[in-house]
């Protein structure tokens, strides 16, 4: 009693290449077109952030390493909620909010399933629709990056 035994999965040798803004990385582990599914693992340096985006594709996430921050938009205006390792949760579609880590880097699962061809949707700062990103976007990167 009294010994904390903290999650980690082993990541040392994940092959990480750049995703959407600094301090953000990926690694995708699965893309099935028929199935509209995508699943990989997001890395976040301490302290960065991806950019506003809407998930449409229902999205599991499970929190490797690190604390997930999640910066939401609602009614009441921006609400943070933070996501420790070994946190498990499923839903999404229709969210419109920013993932980053918080002190430390975090290392993150998402599998992401869809109903139509968009995963989930970039926005501007203004909330504004930026790009749409679509499991045949994912199948492609999954072709040329980790061939």
């Amino acid at each position: 009693m009294g010994t904390e035994t903290r999650f980690r999965f082993d990541t040392r040798d994940v092959e990480w290449r750049d995703f959407i803004t600094d301090g953000c990385y990926y690694r995708l582990l699965h893309v099935d077109l028929a199935a509209r599914q995508a699943d990989m693992l997001v890395k976040f340096d301490a302290r960065s952030q991806c950019l506003y985006h809407r998930h449409a594709a229902r999205t599991t996430t499970l929190v490797l390493e690190g604390e997930l921050r999640i910066r939401e938009q609602t009614a009441e205006g921006e609400r943070i909620k933070v996501k420790p390792p070994g946190s498990y949760s499923i839903g999404g579609e229709g969210e419109v909010h920013i993932e980053g880590s918080g002190d430390e880097p975090t290392i993150v699962f998402f599998s992401m399933r869809s109903e139509g061809d968009v995963i989930y949707e970039l926005l501007n700062p203004d909330l504004s629709l930026r790009r749409s990103i679509t499991v045949q976007d994912f199948h492609r990167d999954l072709l040329e990056k980790w061939p």
